[in-house]
């Protein structure tokens, strides 16, 4: 895991240049700093001087950022990132395996949320990762989360009348829906797993390791338990 000014540099010219990091940093308030798993051979080169590097050159990892939705211990030694769609009924099985596992390392891990739904906005994929993160707005992703996946998508309607059955405000609620901003974060989504491979969900990492496809509660943990003895090290 790079931490260091150096690596940050880079990240920052290369999201820069690239129109990506823009919208992160434009839209984050929390003031803290993202975590990148960079590729090493991509630190030992300037970017300045070299060639003009793509997402591919930069990451070997998720970036771990406030602007996606959390569970669990802030500063956590295992972070699972979960590249996910409502839509997806593997990623509803996978749901069910991954509370399992926070309930039981509830002490030990935070889950972080990315949309990777149809890039067609007019989908009901990509409709239902806007809705969700609205009512994020309203501190009620993960209920809105839960509901979307244990009730279904009927319709367009489904996500009005989710609002209205978890007592959102329905007037900032449609006002996020109609804003676009909820669709910048999860473009960011999009473009990042794209840079990362990920041809498929659910796709997990735990910390910088990659699970792809449904994995069982056994594989989850074994990979919880390697990543957990690093940091006894």
């Amino acid at each position: 895991m790079a931490s260091s000014l150096s690596a940050f540099v880079i990240v920052g010219i290369f999201y820069l240049y690239l129109g990506l990091v823009t919208s992160f940093i434009a839209r984050s308030n929390s003031g803290s700093a993202d975590t990148y798993y960079l590729n090493t051979n991509f630190s030992q080169n300037d970017p300045l001087l070299t060639r003009r590097p793509s997402l591919k050159d930069i990451f070997a990892g998720p970036i771990i950022s406030s602007l996606d939705p959390s569970l669990g211990q802030e500063n956590a030694p295992v972070v699972i990132v979960e590249f996910s769609d409502f839509t997806c009924e593997y990623c509803q099985n996978q749901e069910e395996v991954i509370k399992k596992v926070i309930s039981v390392y509830k002490d030990k891990l935070k889950l972080l949320w990315k949309d990777y739904p149809d890039s067609n906005i007019n989908s009901i994929s990509y409709k239902a990762a806007v809705a969700a993160r609205c009512a994020g707005e309203q501190n009620k992703f993960w209920v809105y989360h839960d509901a979307l996946f244990k009730e279904g998508i009927k319709d367009n309607n489904t996500f009005l009348k989710f609002a209205s059955e978890l007592k959102l405000n329905e007037n900032k609620f449609n006002d996020c829906l109609n804003s676009g901003r909820s669709q910048l974060l999860i473009n960011d989504n999009i473009k990042e797993a794209n840079a990362l491979d990920i041809t498929g969900v659910p796709f997990v990492y735990i910390n910088d390791q990659e699970v792809m496809g449904e994995a069982t509660y056994e594989e989850l943990e074994r990979i919880i338990k390697i990543e957990l003895a690093k940091v006894k090290k």
